[in-house]
């Protein structure tokens, strides 16, 4: 099959043999389309050490944003050929107790392997064969957005913490929802935009940040999902104090200057890496997070509950938004194209997708 490898440092698409016997509980997909993403980019420059083939590969299958369309069912699976799955990218060490109840997104062991990421091929491939347990199932009428639910379970799941963690004050406001505060974005990427609808959706009111004007799709988006953005170089003055700053650019530039702004009680999502940047934090700083109750949360990673309620988010979106989510995907590109694209971001790319349906 042809599948997009990563072999020394550099990405092709190749033909290769992958021997994937159809078992019990397992499901054969047919790839429909992946998202590229600064991981699979980072896996190709190098930049990520982390990312490994599986034992006894000299490469890696990339891949790990993923619709695909049940092809071919085993014994024991309740999924149905044509349905439309999403696959869960970590996959559990088998020993600790997190892992053991499905929330290998918290192993303790650091023995998980995550599909398309490190010891364990991707998507980026015609077909693959995965266990049903491992797969979401879409609506079929999401279509081509359900690509999208990769990324947004990530934010799920942060946002899930950060509200169970708010439990510790009364956080929410009279009318039940989060009307009354306010949340400030670093970044306009897919993640931060979907940041952005998300926290829209249970009643912030959102300010996206970046380091220039938006672009036209980006302020297409903020704009509908009601956000207001924000270039920073310009208005940071007379933003509102977060109750919630969600950093999605890895920049500690970007995000550190704005400690000092967060409102009592607030909270700070760092979900961005880079790997690339220092920067100074204060005592002071430090005494003005302790002395107002300030919550940090690094997060990373999805269970498959992050997934199936990204899935309802992207089917209310669509009634609600009903123009957004296609101006999400700005990009399509063949199998051969995503190979250059995996070099570099395509101007104007919120999110890029392979497409596999004309091969």
């Amino acid at each position: 099959m042809k599948a997009i490898v990563v072999r020394a440092g550099k990405a092709s698409l190749e033909e290769v043999e992958l021997k994937e016997e159809l078992g019990r509980g397992m499901v054969r997909v047919r790839t429909l389309y992946n998202g590229i993403c600064g991981t699979d980019r980072g896996i190709v420059s190098g930049s990520l050490k982390f990312s490994r083939p599986p034992q006894g590969f000299d490469y890696l299958v990339l891949g790990h944003e993923t619709l695909g369309e049940v092809q071919e069912v085993g014994e024991g699976v309740n999924l149905r050929k044509g349905d439309l799955v999403v696959p869960v990218v970590r996959r559990g060490c088998g020993e600790c107790l997190n892992c053991l109840v499905g929330r290998q997104d918290f192993c303790e062991t650091g023995k998980f392997t995550e599909i398309g990421i490190r010891g364990a091929h991707g998507t980026m491939r015609e077909t693959f064969v995965d266990y049903a347990e491992n797969l979401v199932v879409l609506p079929r009428e999401l279509g081509e957005y359900g690509v999208l639910l990769e990324p947004l379970s990530n934010v799920v799941k942060a946002v899930r913490e950060v509200e169970y963690l708010q439990g510790r004050s009364l956080w929410r406001c009279r009318n039940s929802t989060y009307s009354c505060r306010d949340a400030a974005i670093i970044g306009s990427g897919p993640i931060g935009l979907l940041f952005s609808m998300a926290l829209k959706t249970m009643g912030f009111n959102v300010y996206v940040l970046n380091r220039r004007p938006p672009s036209e799709v980006e302020k297409d988006i903020t704009e509908a999902v009601g956000a207001r953005f924000v270039d920073t170089t310009k208005e940071v003055a007379p933003l509102p104090g977060p109750d919630l700053l969600v950093d999605t650019s890895g920049h500690p530039s970007a995000f550190v200057p704005l400690l000092d702004r967060i409102k009592k009680n607030g909270a700070v999502i760092l979900f961005g890496t880079t790997g690339k940047e220092r920067e100074e934090i204060t005592a002071e700083q430090v005494t003005e997070l302790v002395e107002n109750n300030v919550l940090l949360v690094g997060s990373v990673n999805a269970s498959k509950e992050d997934f199936r309620e990204g899935g309802n988010l992207l089917t209310l979106w669509k009634e609600e938004y009903p123009d957004v989510l296609g101006k999400m995907i700005t990009h399509k590109v063949s199998p051969g194209e995503a190979v250059n694209v995996l070099s570099g971001k395509l101007k104007g790319e919120i999110k890029t997708v392979v497409d596999w349906t004309n091969g």
